[in-house]
This record gives C-alpha cells, structure tokens and sequence, in this order.
C-alpha cells in the first residue's frame, strides 16, 4: 500500500516570514499598513487601500465569523484523500481581513449544518516540520 500524499507546505518568503513566524506560537499576525490603517491580508509588498510600502506586524484576536461555507466530498488532490468530507470556509476576521481555511472537525459534527454566521476561533495545527497552519475552530454557544 502506498504512503498517504502529503499536503503542500506553504510558501514561506521573506514577506510572509512574520506571519508563519507568528503561526508557530500561536497568534495570528498580519500586516496593518502604518499611513492608513487597513490591516491586509493576503499579505503584501504595498497597501491595496493606499500603496503604502510601510506597515507593521499586528497581532489580532483570532476571532471570527463564517461567511460561507462549503463541504468537499470529492478529493481534487490525493493528499486529501484521507479527509473527505472536509468543511472550507470564508472566515471574517473581527478586525476586518477575511481568510480562507478548513474547517478544524475531526468528529465531522458539523458536515450536515450551515455554518453560515457562526462564530469560529484560531486553531494552529503543526504540519511539517516547524510549519505551523492557522485553521479556524468553530465556538460553541
């Protein structure tokens, strides 16, 4: 039997450095633009609200809501085969970015229910090697 595929690693550069930085002890960073304000996200070189190149590295609370939600039920890459059904979700960060991410689910409650609304939390998963991957956790209420 073959080895299960593992998943790609994220990029890691000298602009994404802080945030991945910040990963491996659990806080979620990400660059708010030092002229305007706007905290960005994907993160980048320039401001999309300005063009500012400055900007400092904020940590934020981790909280949020889910915008949209889907289950996948087919594996489009054989390194999630192993995971099918998996949640992805468009989450509104409380300070304003948004994020793409799975869904951390390993019982599968919530595969059936929208999750449209609910509140979610960071959750940091450790992947490969000192790569640690923000994922979003849903809150009970």
């Amino acid at each position: 039997m073959n080895a299960p595929t593992k998943k790609p690693a994220p990029q890691i550069n000298a602009t994404t450095q802080p945030f991945w930085d910040a990963a491996k002890k659990n806080e979620l960073r990400m660059q708010k633009c030092s002229d305007c304000g706007h905290i960005r996200f994907p993160i980048g070189p320039v401001c999309t609200v300005c063009l500012s190149d400055k900007c400092e590295w904020v940590k934020l609370s981790g909280r949020g809501e889910v915008l949209s939600h889907l289950v996948f039920h087919r594996a489009y890459s054989p390194a999630w085969k192993e995971h099918v059904p998996y949640s992805v979700a468009m989450v509104q960060l409380a300070e304003g970015p948004r994020m793409f991410t799975d869904i951390v689910d390993p019982e599968r409650r919530y595969i059936d229910e929208d999750l449209v609304g609910r509140p979610v939390e960071a959750w940091f998963d450790p992947v490969e090697g000192d790569v640690v991957v923000p994922r979003f956790k849903v809150v009970e209420r």
